[in-house]
């Protein structure tokens, strides 16, 4: 391929690499910096029982940082070029994935968490895995009941409810 192909080529692609890197190491280090002013009013020390409720967002949030720093330090060294997505077929697959992902983060209100899991899951699973329905419903029960006994029971995590949780669900 000689230089002007190669030209051609990088220039057909969608978005640039430079500006993806810089735009989401600033976006994870505005992040890290919400979650550590947060943890400072929870405490991120250690107490006479352990860690403080605002330890581990206080250590996560500056990891977020310093890796943001790296990120960007990194990129703008490196001055990298070329294209987020080669082609515009690579887009609409990050679509796919990425579409149904938002829908479930404001489905979560109405939905809950648990279900809206399991939707998304199954669907998931039958749209990109090409699995039939009555072989997918029960690796998502197992799998939603298997989150829930983990989330609720183990670590004592209490994710939103559905508007049915009282009805059908009266533990």
């Amino acid at each position: 391929m000689s230089r002007a192909e190669g030209d051609a080529a990088a220039r057909s692609g969608v978005g640039s690499l430079r500006t993806a890197n810089m735009v989401m190491a600033a976006f994870l280090g505005l992040v890290g910096l919400v979650a550590v002013t947060q943890s400072l009013g929870l405490g991120p020390g250690w107490g006479p029982s352990g860690p403080q409720p605002g330890l581990l967002p206080f250590i996560l949030g500056v990891a977020l940082m310093i890796t943001t720093v790296a990120v960007i330090l990194q990129t703008a060294a490196a001055g990298a070029t070329g294209t987020l997505f080669e082609q515009r077929a690579e887009v609409i697959e990050v679509l796919r994935v990425g579409l149904p992902i938002a829908a479930g983060v404001f489905a979560v209100r109405f939905l809950g968490f648990y279900l809206m899991v399991a939707l998304y899951a199954g669907g998931f699973i039958i749209w990109h895995g090409g699995y039939r329905w009555y072989k997918v419903i029960p690796a998502v029960a197992v799998f939603t009941f298997v989150l829930w006994r983990a989330l609720e029971e183990v670590f004592r995590v209490f994710m939103p409810k559905s508007m049915f949780y009282g009805d059908f669900f009266p533990l």
